[in-house]
């Protein structure tokens, strides 16, 4: 396969995990239960075994480093940290032409296209992209990536949430779920009402999921969603509101900075920081 048709499906499958990774799943019917819990956290430690010694770093400078294997444009052996802890990234592929050039992309919601995640090996130098703002990095010597390996903390991805389903009223008042990456199919959600900006965490009282759909109820009302996903009402007492779903796919960037959901929170990647 020549290089340029090796780097057109490259993007093409980037572009398509790109989008399925910014999204929450389709409506995952499960039987009904109540009170959807969060499992303790397990050991995140990522053992890097044998991909140790081919592991480089990279710093611009200012204590922000990037772990991968130069040249090798998949696989989980990518991470993001600053010199003590490190976060794997989810990784959508790359591109590579011989020993000239390199590319990761990598999930961040923040961004609209994986282009606009990357970091990239070309023309003699190291460059993060984040946004519309590239950062230079340069790599450090064997012997320093080597002791920073051995003394840092390597973890699995650091954002474990999920965009599950978001819809607005007339009144431009928003209503968001979001549910626990891992284990698949868990029953571990959590819903946010409010405008734009100012999204507020609600206290479930129970939620059901089955094949009609699902249903979140809080101390302040009751959010249904319809099993098509393209249908949402809020009860609250007699009141009935009709909701107008929003494409997540179409949206994450404004969901995870203007909407309020997410202020604040760090989500492991060079974004953070860049």
């Amino acid at each position: 396969m020549s290089t340029h048709r090796a780097l057109v499906l490259t993007s093409a499958i980037t572009t398509a995990l790109g989008s399925a990774l910014c999204l929450g799943p389709p409506l995952a019917h499960a039987a009904p239960h109540r009170h959807a819990k969060v499992a303790e956290p397990e050991d995140d430690t990522v053992d890097l075994g044998a991909a140790r010694e081919k592991l480089r770093a990279f710093t611009d400078g200012k204590k922000h480093y990037i772990v991968l294997v130069p040249f090798d444009f998949s696989g989980q052996m990518f991470f993001y940290g600053d010199g003590t802890d490190f976060y794997m990234q989810r990784g959508f592929g790359g591109s590579k032409n011989g020993e000239l050039s390199f590319s990761r992309s990598f999930w961040d919601p923040r961004v609209n296209a994986g282009v606009e995640a990357m970091f990239r090996y070309r023309d003699k130098r190291y460059t993060l992209t984040c946004s519309k703002r590239d950062t230079e990095f340069h790599p450090l010597s064997t012997a320093e990536s080597s002791a920073l390996l051995g003394a840092a903390h390597f973890h699995h991805a650091r954002w474990k949430w999920q965009s599950y389903w978001l819809a607005r009223d007339e009144h431009a008042r928003y209503y968001y779920v979001d549910r626990l990456r891992e284990p698949p199919g868990n029953n571990a959600f959590r819903l946010f009402v409010g405008p734009k900006g100012d999204l507020k965490q609600q206290k479930m009282t129970n939620v059901v999921s089955d094949s009609n759909g699902d249903i979140f109820s809080t101390k302040s009302g009751e959010l249904r969603l319809i099993s098509s996903a393209s249908e949402g009402k809020w009860l609250s007492g007699k009141q009935r509101t009709e909701l107008t779903v929003v494409p997540i796919e179409d949206n994450h960037v404004t969901l995870y900075t203007d909407l309020g959901v997410y202020t604040g929170q760090r989500l492991g990647t060079p974004c953070d920081d860049m």
